[in-house]
């Protein structure tokens, strides 16, 4: 589960809107969405497999997950290193964005990497289900693509988390969220990836509903923002592959989804200020 800041880091000063720098990193969303587009049709060797590769992981390809790999090693770097120092962690991973504006959007990214010190369950739950889920991704269509959507993945949970819910949140439970998204809107080009999400869709779409109950309730302080709009983002990059009769349509829904979402956190950071 991706756990919760309080909303109290938003109301500090917000430096000046750099507008180099936003545009960088609109023009970087778009390379990488685009990169993504070009690499469709290189990408379906086994994405488009028949029914006899269905129904049994064992019919994967065998590969080695170097990208997921990454991710948890990195994970659990940053673990420790809140474990020695979390102030030191908070402020350089995840409060920039808080106080010091569009500048430091790139937190963005690192504040997927952070995990609740004090509750261990967060990082084991959430490595145990990236590495069960990047793996089939990275396997199926290849690291590079995986790299991809996981950035992209990483800054829409993130900005979606900050905000549609005015706080900041931590942990890869979005990213999560996304990457079992692409699996359902892939499904329907991908037998296997079909059959795995019907056997998983109940427990993990139940469990991104239980959260918001449960933090409506003031049981747990979860990041749903992060978990529904990596979910509905990720969803969007798979159609790109599960319906590829219309995947120009989905590849200009996951190309605007970023800009507006990125417009809308400058105006709410800028707006702080």
């Amino acid at each position: 589960m991706s756990r919760r800041f309080a909303a109290k880091a938003l109301s500090a000063p917000i430096a000046p809107l750099p507008f180099r720098p936003l545009a960088v990193s609109f023009f970087s969303l778009l390379s990488l969405e685009l990169l993504a587009l070009l690499m469709y049709r290189s990408g379906r060797n086994y994405a488009e497999s028949t029914p006899d590769h269905a129904m049994s992981e064992s019919n994967v390809p065998k590969k080695t997950p170097v990208v997921t790999y990454t991710v948890i090693g990195l994970c659990v770097l940053v673990y420790i290193w809140e474990l020695t120092n979390y102030p030191a962690v908070e402020a350089t991973l995840v409060n920039p964005s808080a106080t010091n504006g569009v500048s430091a959007l790139w937190t963005l990214f690192t504040m997927t990497l952070v995990h609740s010190r004090t509750q261990v369950t967060h990082i084991l739950f959430n490595l145990y289900a990236f590495f069960v889920l990047g793996k089939i991704i990275e396997t199926l269509y290849g690291s590079l693509r995986l790299a991809v959507l996981l950035i992209v993945l990483a800054w829409v949970a993130s900005a979606a988390q900050i905000v549609f819910e005015r706080n900041i949140g931590i942990g890869l439970s979005g990213v999560v969220y996304g990457v079992f998204g692409f699996m359902i809107g892939a499904s329907p080009s991908n037998p296997y990836l079909w059959w795995f999400v019907k056997k998983n869709a109940l427990m993990l779409i139940g469990w991104a509903v239980l959260c918001v109950v449960l933090t409506q309730m003031h049981v747990w302080n979860i990041g749903n923002g992060a978990h529904i709009g990596g979910l509905i983002y990720g969803i969007l990059c798979g159609l790109i592959y599960g319906l590829p009769r219309y995947r120009y349509a989905f590849v200009g829904l996951t190309i605007v989804i970023p800009i507006v979402l990125t417009g809308a956190l400058v105006l709410l950071l800028t707006s702080q200020g």
